[in-house]
C-alpha cells in the first residue's frame, strides 16, 4: 500500500536530483550558461573578492634597478545576501487515498504535481535573471473596466499577485491571475478585499517585494550602489548604457561595433541577448544581403543563429528594441547548495495544510546572482525593430 512514507520516498530519492536537474539545465539558455558555486559564502551572505586592474609589480629596469613594490591587483569586495526560493505543490488527502492501492496512479499523481511544480519554477526563474530584484511584473497601464498591464511577460494564469499603489502600499494582496491576454495585455485577477485596481497600480509576485535574484535589469540599472559597491566611486560597477538612436540598421555592423568597444574595454563577449523582434530582423538582414547564416546549438539544447560565432538568442523577457551583450563568464550564481526539500526535524517533508485535508511539499534554495564585472556589458534600448526603413 502507497503511503505518505513511501511518498516521501519517491520525491526524494527519485524527483529531487531529475527536478534539479531540469531547472539547472533547462530554464533558459542564459540561465543554464551561467556558472554556479557554493564557495565564499559566509553565513547568510555572498563575499567576493573582484579584481578591478593589473598586477602592479611590473616593470622594465635597468639591469641593476630596485624591483618593483607592487604585486598585486587592485580588488574590490562584492557583498550580497542569499536569496531564498521557494517552489510549493499540494496534493489532497483524498487524491493520495484514492491511489493508495494502485501504484500506476500514485505515480501519475507526483508526476502531474511534479511537472507544475517545474514547470512554474523555471517560469519564474527565467523571469528573474533578467528582472531588477524587485519582483516587479508591471504597472497597471489602464484600469476603466478592466485591468491592462505594460508587459505580461511574466505573468501567466494561476499565478498570486500582490497590488501596490503608485504610494508604493500594498493594496490588494495574493491575487489570482484567473486568464492572460497577451494581444492586448489584458488580465483578470480575483481577490477577495474589497478593493479596486487603478493606473499606475504596481503588480509584484506574491510575497516577493524586494526579494527576488538580482538579474540583467538590475545589474544595468542606474543607482547608487550594486553588492554593496559606491557605483560612483567605481566605474567597474556600471554597465554600459545604449539608447539607440532610432536610425541604425541592426546589422552585422552594428552588432560588430558594441562587441568591437567592449572587447578594447578588455570583454570578449560570448553571448547576445535579443529580443525575438530583434532576432528575426538580424536573419532577415542576413537573408536579403545573401549571407550566410550560420547556426549553433547550445548548451541546454537550443539551436540559435550567431553573428560571425556568437550566439544571438532571443526571449520573451526583453523587450522588443533591447539587447545585451554579455560575457557569461562574469555571471556567476552563488549557492547554498543545490534545490532540496524542506524537511521538519523528523525529516518529512510532506506536511498537512492547517484546517485542510491535503498535504504540501516545498523546494528550497539559497542562492543570488553576482556579475563580477556590470561594465563589461553593453544594454542597449530603443533599436529600430523595422528592416528597410
Amino acid at each position: 500500500m502507497i503511503t505518505l512514507k513511501s511518498a516521501e520516498n519517491v520525491l526524494k530519492e527519485v524527483y529531487l536530483g531529475v527536478v534539479a536537474d531540469q531547472i539547472n539545465t533547462k530554464t533558459s539558455p542564459l540561465f543554464s550558461k551561467i556558472r554556479r558555486t557554493s564557495r565564499n559564502i559566509v553565513g547568510k551572505k555572498i563575499h567576493v573578492v573582484a579584481p578591478i586592474g593589473v598586477n602592479g609589480g611590473i616593470m622594465a629596469g635597468e639591469e641593476t634597478s630596485v624591483l618593483p613594490d607592487g604585486v598585486g591587483a587592485p580588488y574590490l569586495s562584492l557583498t550580497a545576501e542569499l536569496k531564498n526560493l521557494f517552489g510549493r505543490f499540494e496534493i489532497s488527502d483524498k487524491a493520495v487515498r484514492a491511489s493508495s492501492t494502485d501504484v500506476g496512479s500514485f505515480v501519475n499523481l507526483i508526476q502531474d504535481n511534479m511537472d507544475t511544480l517545474l514547470k512554474a519554477s523555471m517560469f519564474n526563474l527565467s523571469r528573474m535573471i533578467y528582472g531588477d530584484g524587485s519582483g516587479l511584473l508591471a504597472t497597471v497601464s489602464d484600469a476603466s473596466g478592466k485591468v491592462v498591464l505594460s508587459s505580461v511577460n511574466g505573468i501567466a494564469p494561476g499565478m498570486y499577485v500582490d497590488v501596490y499603489g503608485s504610494d508604493d502600499n500594498l493594496k490588494i494582496e495574493n491575487a489570482y491571475v484567473e486568464s492572460v491576454d497577451t494581444a492586448t495585455k489584458e488580465i483578470k485577477l480575483a481577490f477577495s478585499k474589497d478593493a479596486s485596481v487603478a493606473s499606475e497600480d504596481k503588480i509584484y509576485v506574491h510575497g516577493s517585494k524586494d526579494n527576488e535574484i538580482i538579474g540583467l535589469k538590475g545589474i544595468v540599472k542606474n543607482n547608487d550602489t550594486l553588492y554593496g559597491v559606491d557605483r560612483s566611486v567605481y566605474n567597474v560597477m556600471n554597465a554600459n548604457n545604449v539608447s539607440a538612436l532610432g536610425s541604425e540598421a541592426f546589422d552585422e555592423e552594428y552588432v560588430q561595433s558594441f562587441i568591437d568597444d567592449l572587447e578594447a574595454k578588455g570583454t570578449v563577449v560570448n553571448f547576445i541577448n535579443t529580443s525575438y523582434a530583434l532576432k528575426r530582423l538580424y536573419q532577415k538582414y542576413l537573408t536579403v544581403n545573401k549571407k550566410n547564416i550560420e547556426y549553433t546549438t547550445l548548451d541546454d539544447g537550443t539551436k540559435v543563429i550567431t553573428h560571425l560565432g556568437t550566439p544571438i538568442v532571443p526571449t520573451n523577457q526583453i523587450d522588443d528594441g533591447e539587447c545585451y551583450f554579455l560575457n557569461t563568464d562574469d555571471l556567476v550564481f552563488y549557492e547554498l547548495g543545490d534545490w532540496k526539500w524542506l524537511e521538519d526535524e523528523s525529516g518529512r517533508i510532506l506536511k498537512q495544510n492547517p484546517n485542510k485535508a491535503s498535504f504540501a511539499a516545498t523546494l528550497v534554495k539559497y542562492t543570488e546572482l553576482i556579475c563580477h564585472k556590470p561594465s563589461g556589458i553593453a544594454h542597449v534600448t530603443g533599436i529600430k525593430t523595422t528592416y528597410g526603413e
